[in-house]
């Protein structure tokens, strides 16, 4: 049994001696997750959680069993632990869980719990010895549990189940005995047997689709441990993947857990989330837990949603050279072997220090050390160069060749290492192209379009099995890397969660919910010259009417000849005249070439305009006894109204098996309304506290985000709520968001959320249980 230990922490944001005694009484009270240190939203101090962090908790253990563990989730990075004063070890866990036996060391009764955390960047234990670009924080990060048993007991089992329903375990037993097994199909057992085989029948197998999970619950006495699973059959060839048999284009991105204020410290609700919203809003089918392991409430969620996974390694091109950092990545790599292989969305283990050189003997023995765990999966290697000694199943490549509109990735067939291998693009994009959400239209249209043009040539190429851009979120980092702020800016969303257009191409790629989303303003004003260039939408309609009022200009359809791969190109407004041009006295031949030459000019100034056009409408002006201004005239009337206080109203209408989907209306705004709102408005806590988002937003009367919105904000909770985070924030890009925490409550209460701003106050009410 798992007892939770989550609640009513003392925190010290140092350490003295003194505290093995007896702590301050003015010390915190906190809950884990717990990030030992708030960090700023911006130019964070590195440095703030390098060092060491004191926490203890009394609990009581009413019965003594014989069998007792400390189980810790994940500290950041180290920590001494002392029980009852006793020092029962120094343990590193990073981004891996710690099992420690206490059998000998807790008494029926209370006991003392103390953990000091050292969260500086030790350089003899992964990822650390170089600058990593990431931040890590530091703290008891994820939860802390009491494991007892009266009995013999199942300690470790690993179930593999394929898509016929061939159900094969391993376990291993503490004590004497030997377990049955009962299989499950939500509440209902489906089976039960002895040894370590069995035939399921009417299998249900887990797919993209239909993520359907088994549980395997094994018994001994009054000792019960179950595990989830899925029946998928997994093959790799120079093809790419197949699951169950189908062929799978893997199209995703790469995660870092960091959130605003708070690194890696948040519970299960925002684990599961990230998790949706790669997979329901960002429409990936796999991504990468780059460059660690990370939370099982995520990677549970991944399964639970079929959003496959890579995992990976702790590291970031650095390899040590020092035998005590070697020995503690062989250490990790079984650890996470051990934690994760469980998981049917993981797909291949990523065993290899991500864009490190070769290393024939550390990578042999991480090789290894996988067939012994778990020689099915398969495992891969990424590299950020061509030429590799690869003796994983995969090669994996970082292709950040993207250095225009022009250009997504370079042929796999020029990765000469990659020789008889599985080919698979790992990252690309990300600090090629560094984008912020309240950047410029133009910078975020083309960050998206870099994203689309990177997916449609990866697409195109034969023999690859996928592409995974970087990367889902911007995330802090050290003063070296990202921005002046000290944040890189390569996600498709900001750090709080906030969509970029990038994020709606990737949207765009599924059939899950209608998409239509204008990535470009129609405003000329936003542009140099005032110009009107080319707009895009991402969408996954068939095609796009566009009206401005009542008058059609006509219905533009998905660019296949620049992105001939994708599933859903994305759709080109490129005339804005159209059907609506009718002046009588130009012939309908003649009108074309005067509309080309019109449109030619918004979109690149009539400076631009090549010869050909030149030539043509000098030909038509004098057939027409047209002056210059009386041209110049037509493009204000059908184009360009600026200055003259006229205002377009455009209407984009997209369509899909000839059915609207989608109506826009598109005017210059007037006004920018904020909007506030939480994720879910009830909170219940569980083996430790709930959580929702706080979002605040400005839109502008047409449902767009006003990106250039930075309006501060007082948040104020009371009741059974507390922040993780600071009172006072403010919108970046037209969007923030921040966690709301649950506190302990006895019984269901109800706790209120104010939010105020200039000539703004809202509250909300959360209910806690």
């Amino acid at each position: 049994m798992n007892r939770p230990l989550n609640f009513g922490w003392d925190f010290l944001p140092d350490f003295s001696p003194a505290y093995l005694s007896a702590f301050p009484k003015d010390c915190e009270s906190v809950d884990l997750p717990h990030s030992a240190t708030l960090a700023q939203v911006a130019y964070h101090d590195e440095e703030s959680y390098q060092r060491l962090f004191t926490y203890g908790k009394t609990f009581e253990l009413e019965a003594s069993h014989p069998y007792l563990y400390l189980n810790f989730e994940g500290v950041m990075v180290q920590f001494d632990l002392y029980l009852n004063g006793e020092l029962l070890g120094h343990f590193v866990s990073g981004y891996l869980p710690v099992r420690v036996d206490v059998s000998k060391s807790l008494k029926v009764g209370k006991n003392r719990l103390i953990v000091v955390v050292d969260g500086r960047e030790d350089p003899l234990i992964p990822p650390f010895g170089g600058e990593v670009d990431y931040l890590t924080g530091a703290g008891i990060y994820r939860g802390v549990y009491l494991e007892t048993h009266d009995g013999p007991f199942v300690e470790d089992l690993f179930v593999e189940a394929s898509a016929s329903g061939l159900v094969s375990l391993s376990y291993t037993i503490q004590g004497e005995g030997k377990p049955t097994f009962q299989i499950l199909d939500g509440k209902d057992q489906v089976a039960s047997f002895a040894g370590t085989s069995f035939r399921l029948d009417n299998v249900k197998p887990y797919s993209l689709k239909d993520p359907h999970l088994y549980t395997l619950r094994a018994i001994i006495g009054d000792e019960v441990k179950e595990v989830a699973f899925g029946c998928r059959d997994i093959a790799w060839t120079e093809e790419g993947l197949f699951l169950n048999g189908e062929k799978v284009f893997l199209r995703g991105l790469n995660r870092h857990q960091l959130y605003p204020y708070v690194y890696g410290a948040m519970p299960a609700f925002f684990q599961k989330e990230d998790a949706r919203i790669l997979k329901q809003e960002l429409g990936c089918n796999i991504v990468r837990t780059s460059h660690y392991p990370q939370s099982e409430d995520f990677l549970n969620e991944c399964d639970r949603l079929g959003l496959l996974v890579i995992d990976e390694i702790p590291g970031w091109q650095h390899i040590g050279k020092e035998p005590k950092w070697r020995d503690q990545l062989y250490d990790f790599t079984k650890r996470m072997i051990v934690k994760e292989r469980n998981h049917p969305s993981l797909i291949a283990y990523g065993l290899r220090i991500d864009e490190s050189g070769d290393d024939h003997e550390l990578y042999s023995k991480i090789q290894e050390i996988k067939q012994s765990l778990d020689p099915k999966r398969a495992s891969l290697g990424v590299r950020n160069f061509k030429e590799s000694e690869c003796l994983e199943d995969i090669y994996a490549y970082n292709d950040f060749s993207c250095n225009s509109l022009s250009h997504g990735v370079d042929d796999p067939s020029t990765w000469n290492g990659a020789k008889g291998k599985v080919k698979l693009i790992t990252e690309s994009n990300g600090h090629m192209y560094p984008t912020a959400s309240y950047d410029s239209t133009e910078v975020q249209l083309e960050h998206a379009l870099r994203h689309a043009r990177v997916l449609d040539d990866a697409m195109g190429k034969k023999g690859l099995a996928g592409a995974l851009s970087w990367c889902a979120f911007d995330y802090p980092t050290h003063e070296t890397f990202g921005n002046l702020d000290h944040i890189c800016h390569h996600g498709v969303m900001d750090q709080y969660r906030g969509k970029k257009p990038a994020s709606y191409f990737y949207a765009s790629q599924s059939d899950e919910n209608p998409v239509c989303y204008l990535a470009s303003s129609l405003q000329s004003s936003d542009y140099p010259a005032a110009l009107l260039p080319p707009a895009v939408v991402f969408t996954n309609a068939d095609e796009i009417d566009l009206f401005i009022g009542e008058e059609k200009i006509g219905t533009f359809y998905p660019d296949r000849q620049h992105y001939p791969n994708l599933i859903h190109p994305p759709v080109i407004l490129d005339d804005w005249i159209g059907e609506r041009f009718k002046e009588e006295k130009i012939s309908a031949k003649d009108r074309k070439t005067i509309v080309e030459g019109l449109n030619f000019s918004a979109h690149y100034g009539f400076d631009k305009l090549p010869f050909r056009l030149k030539f043509k409408m000098g030909l038509l002006m004098m057939k027409y006894h047209y002056s210059f201004t009386d041209v110049y005239n037509l493009y204000g009337k059908y184009i360009n109204h600026w200055g003259s206080g006229k205002k377009d109203n455009f209407i984009l209408i997209a369509k899909k098996d000839g059915k609207e989907v989608s109506r826009q209306e598109i005017v210059a705004p007037r006004n920018g309304e904020t909007l506030v709102s939480v994720s879910k408005s009830t909170l219940v806590n569980g083996d430790t506290y709930d959580g929702t988002y706080l979002t605040l937003e400005k839109r502008n009367e047409y449902g767009y985000r006003c990106h250039k919105a930075f309006d501060p904000f007082l948040i104020e909770v009371e009741g059974p709520l507390r922040l993780l985070g600071p009172k006072m924030v403010s919108l970046e890009g037209g969007f923030a968001s921040i966690g709301i925490a649950s506190t302990r409550v006895d019984k269901p209460t109800v706790g209120r959320i104010k939010v105020t701003g200039n000539n703004f106050e809202k509250i909300l009410e959360i209910e806690v249980r």
